[in-house]
């Protein structure tokens, strides 16, 4: 009885010669801004409740919010003369009690549906026409999408409603023609079916007409509930005579309502064939039927394209700083170099491994350096030697070839650039280097972990406003080889843990002193080549506008060595209610927010209980060691540091969030116990783990009322939570979190060394109480002063192999937040085409990125009432032409978004500031690092965005604080490649983004939700044994 959506698809294509006729619901026109039946009666029950409570706040429109529809309901029900929710005949009982004039219905359905523009699903219907597949429409829905959909392409629609049910069948209907027969009536001419008697009566003509029409031909329905009596009994009656036509139901996710499900058991029953289809929606099951019907017709094809294609990729509108006056000056570690010329280039017999053959002969030759670069080979070094290393390979005469456009962020290029910087310091200073792009002193080191490890400098490429930087690092190399992996970590975690602000800029003094003694260099040094690097011994500087503060102050920085500007924008506020819950109120520091006002949603969760309840997984030895660490969370718990400059002093649940938390006994039935593993092997233990952890959700989820689960994991165990082979790899953590969704139920996995840290009591509880709040579908806050109309999108991606760069993509993962940065649903999905692998990342195919969008319209529209005038999609790799023309056609299609903006998010791996103080005019560096809201725009489409930094101490705000206090803030690179939002509203969305992570008390994360959530949605996602059309609450995974 269900059809996966491929083989529903397959199996259309296949007999697409046969003849189809189509069922459209309300639920297809969603896309083209007509409210689907859902909707309606939402609205219908929200006038009701409007006009009888007249001074409701205005959060009362967001009536598709499912608080404030608890709200309005709860209203109703207390009344006592409306039917309940969900009720079969809700459709037609609100239509008539909200207008009982039938002149006002039929007003309200001509305001809902005039002036709207068929989307994307409705303008595949005439190619389906033409193609000979599709024989009539027939629809619910009042309004002229699919007329006008083949109006726009040439094919003549015929209007059959009610009062000219006698056209059907009238004649022979012409190749280019398509009956679209309105069951319920037109609101142009005469008068509508929409309440029960109104249904009921539905004319017997044309319900015989269906009954015959579906004899010999296969129906699609769509955007269809089964909501309407009289039309599910016409299909019974129709597939209770003998037939050949097949049913599919193309519903909108897995599951299946009782009206359905009866329909295809009848058809089933009675000799025919019917099927359910979960899809993601009228307008992506049209786009990839239609693709795969017209796939042989090269003209309707060429159609087909050109209705998708309708966004032209022109300029996207520049970033452009308004800075008007500076009161900071920063200093950076970039240095402005020129490069050679020339480079020495010649066509040479290519060996099959270029790059290990060049580098066998040239990587420690200090007078030449080369790569191959696509059929020849570039050099520097003196022609007799360059002749000499390479005269098996090299055909026709080495050439001098003009260095012009120098690509360095081309691997080769710099690569080139770079080995050669570091052979010339190497003769020049005696120093040690990797050939690539670092360089260390064998005088100066460190010992960490009873190793030796030098203190290095590495060299980076950075190309700014048509002028090329050398960027300098501090960096460190271990003297001893072997050493593993998280021994390297460590040793870096000591190295780098305090070369803060100060430190930073002597590291670097020191270095630049040393290297820096000339103003340029030629390579080979003295070889009278001409290949000459000319490197400056000042670094460049920003002037910057702190915006909290009003003044202005001049520093000494010459101004030829300051080249870029900068903002420093103000915090981000976060939205709390007030103690009553009427009202709103702000606060930038969230355990503040929370402590000294109330949650968010309070007033808005009445539905909700007033009580969390817990239910707890745990070994029978570890019983009385976590019940007494669960029950801190009803205890208050001062800070160990009373001079913290962030951490508030806990309070304990119940104050901080106004409900209660319900902690099961040991001997309780929410207190599930979980034996200890016996198997022998460390890959039997793992599973051993897995399974009785999963038995003991499922003994939980058989018990009683939602709860949150809680796991813990002692340090025994500690060895066998996963493991990574050649084969495979598994993770416990992941692999219980997607079980758990699975199940639908949140959960909250502790570990022992957790509960034993004592020293961080105070923050732990912190971070579990904001876990147990959300985890039971809560909003603690939201962001402040955001622009009501936006919306953002995240796309994240979970790769199959790490070793393989050609391992496929398991699935990509779309996750959507709200205008004040509330996180909404998220969905899980695989690729379909061919994925583009450019620097082993992954890029979406056209169509699965037009695909990405409908999904996101799909998503937007679930969660609010309304869909936004502007969507900003992040992601971590950059976008190809085919992923802009995807997404935006997709999202640009539908009439309500005016705008979207595609911004790319990465840390900075180069460029690093340190910041400064001006005294008396004279800027001297600061002890405290770069701040958190700091922008220094790189040109017309990049910028620089400090999300982590200093901070305002919660002690006293005049004070600074540098939350995690190591080595110095790595500033985020952000990119517009597509978009008309100006720098100051793209900067400051991404910062209220980064501190909305509810799954953390910090002040901030140093990535947006958008993309943190995306790609950890997306590593657990590919987990879930289902992924396809499913849509999850992204709290499942937190």
């Amino acid at each position: 009885m269900v059809l996966k959506f491929d083989e529903f698809l397959r199996s259309v294509s296949i007999s697409k010669d046969s003849s189809y006729t189509i069922l459209l619901g309300a639920g297809c026109s969603i896309s083209s801004d007509i409210q689907s039946a859902y909707d309606c009666i939402w609205e219908w029950k929200k006038i009701i409740y409007k006009s009888n409570n007249p001074n409701v706040k205005e959060w009362i429109e967001n009536y598709k919010n499912p608080k404030v529809q608890d709200v309005i309901q709860t209203w109703l029900d207390n009344q006592g003369n409306y039917i309940a929710v969900n009720d079969e005949d809700e459709y037609s009982f609100y239509a008539k009690k909200c207008f009982p004039i039938d002149e006002n219905r039929r007003q309200y359905f001509q305001k809902i549906c005039a002036n709207k523009k068929p989307a994307i699903g409705y303008r595949m219907l005439p190619l389906l026409v033409k193609q000979g597949m599709l024989d009539s429409v027939w629809t619910t829905n009042f309004d002229d999408l699919t007329n006008i959909a083949c109006i726009n392409d040439g094919v003549q629609g015929i209007d059959i409603s009610l009062e000219t049910v006698n056209r059907i069948n009238e004649r022979t209907q012409n190749k280019n023609e398509l009956p679209i027969i309105k069951l319920h009536g037109d609101f142009k001419y005469g008068d509508l079916k929409n309440t029960s008697s109104e249904l009921q009566q539905q004319d017997e003509t044309l319900r015989n007409k269906l009954i015959e029409y579906l004899s010999d031909k296969n129906l699609i329905i769509l955007g269809y509930s089964g909501r309407d009596k009289s039309l599910m009994e016409t299909l019974k009656q129709a597939y209770s005579k003998k037939g050949a036509g097949i049913l599919f139901w193309c519903g909108y996710g897995d599951v299946i309502n009782k009206s359905v499900s009866e329909l295809l058991k009848h058809v089933n029953e009675h000799g025919r064939k019917g099927y359910y289809v979960s899809t993601d929606g009228f307008d992506n099951t049209l786009v990839n039927l239609t693709k795969l019907v017209v796939e042989e017709n090269f003209e309707l094809k060429e159609q087909l394209k050109k209705l998708k294609s309708i966004v032209e990729l022109e300029d996207t509108r520049p970033f452009e700083l308004g800075v008007e006056r500076k009161n900071k000056v920063l200093k950076s570690n970039l240095y402005p170099v020129e490069f050679p010329k020339e480079v020495l280039v010649f066509e040479a017999t290519i060996p099959e491994q270029p790059w290990r053959t060049i580098k066998d002969r040239i990587l420690q030759d200090a007078a030449i350096s080369a790569i191959p670069y696509k059929q020849d080979i570039w050099a520097f070094g003196t022609a007799e030697n360059v002749q000499n290393k390479f005269s098996d390979l090299i055909q026709g005469n080495l050439q001098r070839k003009p260095l012009n456009k120098i690509k360095i962020y081309h691997s080769g290029i710099q690569f080139l650039l770079l080995s050669t910087i570091c052979k010339v310091f190497r003769e020049l200073y005696a120093l040690q280097t990797n050939f690539k792009d670092k360089v260390w002193n064998e005088n100066k080191y460190d010992t960490i972990h009873n190793l030796k490890v030098f203190h290095a400098l590495k060299f980076g490429l950075e190309k700014i406003e048509g002028k090329y930087y050398l960027a300098l690092n501090p960096d460190f190399h271990i003297a001893e080889t072997g050493i593993s992996k998280e021994i390297k970590q460590q040793i870096g975690l000591t190295f780098f843990h305090k070369i803060w602000n100060k430190h930073f800029n002597d590291y670097l003094n020191d270095w630049r002193e040393q290297l820096f003694t000339k103003s340029s260099y030629e390579f080979p040094s003295n070889s009278g080549t001409g290949f000459t690097f000319k490197i400056k011994k000042n670094p460049i500087f920003t002037d910057v506008c702190d915006l909290n503060n009003q003044y202005s102050n001049s520093h000494n920085v010459p101004d030829y060595m300051v080249k870029m500007k900068g903002v420093q924008f103000k915090e981000t506020g976060l939205l709390f209610s007030t103690k009553h819950g009427q009202e709103r109120v702000s606060d930038i520091h969230p355990m503040r927010g929370l402590l000294n006002n109330k949650p968010y949603d309070t007033g808005l969760s009445k539905m909700l209980p007033d009580t969390i309840n817990l239910g707890v997984i745990c070994p029978k030895e570890d019983a009385k060691k976590l019940h007494d660490f669960l029950n801190k969370q009803n205890q208050e718990i001062s800070k160990n540091n009373p001079k913290d400059n962030y951490i508030i002093d806990f309070k304990g649940f119940y104050k901080t969030y106004g409900l209660s938390l319900n902690i099961p006994a040991t001997t309780s039935q929410n207190w599930t116990t979980v034996n200890n593993p016996i198997a022998k092997s460390a890959k039997e233990i793992v599973h051993e783990i897995k399974r009785n952890i999963c038995d003991a959700i499922n003994n939980q989820c058989s018990i009683g009322s939602q709860k949150i689960v809680v796991i813990y994991i002692p340090r025994r165990w500690d060895n066998y939570l996963g493991y990574r082979d050649e084969t495979e790899s598994f993770d416990l953590h992941d692999y219980v979190k997607a079980f758990c969704a699975e199940k639908g139920v949140t959960s909250q996995i502790i570990r022992e060394k957790t509960i034993l840290d004592s020293s961080l009591d105070c923050q732990i509880n912190w971070w579990l109480s904001l876990s147990y709040f959300v985890k039971s579908f809560r909003t603690p806050w939201v962001i402040d002063n955001t622009d009501k109309t936006t919306a953002f999108a995240g796309i994240g991606y979970s790769v199959n192999s790490k070793e393989d760069d050609k391992g496929h993509i398991v699935l990509g993962c779309s996750h959507i937040y709200s205008s004040n940065g509330e996180g909404l649903k998220y969905k899980l999905s695989k690729i379909n085409d061919n994925i583009k692998w450019i620097n082993k990342k992954p890029h979406l195919s056209y169509d699965d990125a037009y695909e990405f969008g409908k999904n996101v319209i799909n998503l937007f529209y679930e969660s609010m009432n309304d869909l936004p005038k502007r969507v900003v999609v992040h992601k971590r790799t950059f976008y190809t032409e085919e992923e802009k023309r995807g997404i935006l056609d997709s999202l640009l299609d539908n009439k309500n978004i005016e705008n979207v903006d595609l911004i790319e998010i990465n840390f900075e791996n180069n460029i690093r500031y340190v910041s400064s103080k001006i005294r008396n005019g004279k800027a001297e560096i600061d002890g405290f690092s770069v701040s958190r809201g700091t922008c220094i725009q790189l040109n017309g489409h990049e910028a620089l965005l400090y999300a982590h930094g200093v901070v305002p101490s919660v002690q006293n705000p005049r004070f600074n604080f540098y939350p995690g206090g190591r080595y110095i803030p790595k500033p985020l690179r952000i990119i517009k490649h597509y978009g008309g939002g100006n720098i100051e509203q793209i900067m400051n969305e991404i910062l209220g983004l980064t501190k909305m992570n509810w799954n953390s008390l910090n002040m901030y994360s140093q990535l947006p939700a958008t993309i943190s959530s995306s790609i950890e949605i997306a590593r657990i996602g590919k987990l879930i044994e289902n992924t396809e059309k499913i849509q999850y609450d992204y709290r499942y995974f937190i």
